[in-house]
């Protein structure tokens, strides 16, 4: 699955997110699957209403941590696709 850099992504009302020691886990109420997430994971899980496309999230992650943007947009990428995979996020 390829998620589109600007393409409108929205977090599933169905999740409900905790953060325990720097590590975030991300409970889809209806199939009780539990994702768990690292810190960046979390970051960009908070952010994701502010921030709702690949290339927002990825400028957002580049700026603050200064990290190559060609990296960020990859690891952004492969995370976004592994919340699709989860059911945690829909396009809008």
């Amino acid at each position: 699955m390829t998620v589109l850099a600007d393409q409108i992504l929205l977090r599933r009302e169905n999740v409900e997110a905790a953060e325990l020691d720097g590590e975030w886990l991300l409970l889809n109420i209806d199939t009780h699957g539990i994702t768990k997430v690292n810190e960046l994971g979390g970051y960009i899980w908070s952010i994701l209403p502010e921030y709702p496309t690949v290339a927002q999230l990825a400028e957002k992650i580049h700026t603050e941590y200064g990290v190559e943007l060609e990296v960020v947009l990859a690891d952004v990428q492969a995370f976004v696709k592994m919340l699709f995979e989860a059911g945690l996020i829909t396009n809008a």
